[in-house]
């Protein structure tokens, strides 16, 4: 477009004066974490199964929290929930990707980019693999928020990391 250079600076100044004004984004990227789920032989290959104490398990796996090019609307929080595999487990990292595609299952695609791991600490083992892990992405600003909790103890780590749009 003629004069796209002033269009950004005109825009971003709007930002800086009124967050409102922008109400919606476009995600750049897929974003989520790595994590690892219930092993399924129909669509998990062999070389990413692991046995824990509660059956096979699945490695690697991108647990996605929004797709590359989906609409993001300002406000937009996600939260899962995670458990942890063994009950001596008393902290847990969350390992935070994008990926330029939206179908990558494993943090190992070559369309994946580890971007930093947020480690929160669970120091109650009283439950054993029945504590509740929430995790949140916060889409709401030019910087995607995450946080991790323990929701038994209330510890939690955050970080900040910027919101890739178009």
């Amino acid at each position: 477009p003629r004069d796209a250079s002033i269009a950004v600076v005109k825009g971003a100044a709007m930002y800086g004066q009124n967050p409102d004004v922008i109400t919606a984004r476009i995600s750049k990227y897929t974003y989520g974490v790595k994590s690892r789920s219930s092993f399924d032989e129909k669509k998990h290959p062999e070389s990413k199964r692991f046995e824990y104490d509660h059956g096979p398990r699945c490695k690697d796996i991108f647990s996605k929290f929004i797709l590359i090019n989906n609409l993001v609307e300002s406000g937009k929080t996600i939260e899962r929930s995670y458990f942890p595999l063994k009950k001596e487990y008393t902290k847990f990292s969350f390992p935070i990707y994008r990926s330029t595609k939206r179908d990558a299952m494993f943090t190992d695609d070559p369309s994946c980019e580890h971007l930093l791991t947020v480690t929160v600490h669970s120091p109650n083992v009283e439950r054993g693999t029945d504590r509740k892990l929430l995790v949140e992405m916060d889409f709401s600003s030019t910087l995607l928020h995450f946080e991790a909790v323990d929701a038994s103890s209330g510890k939690s780590a955050q970080a900040d990391i910027q919101f890739d749009t178009k």
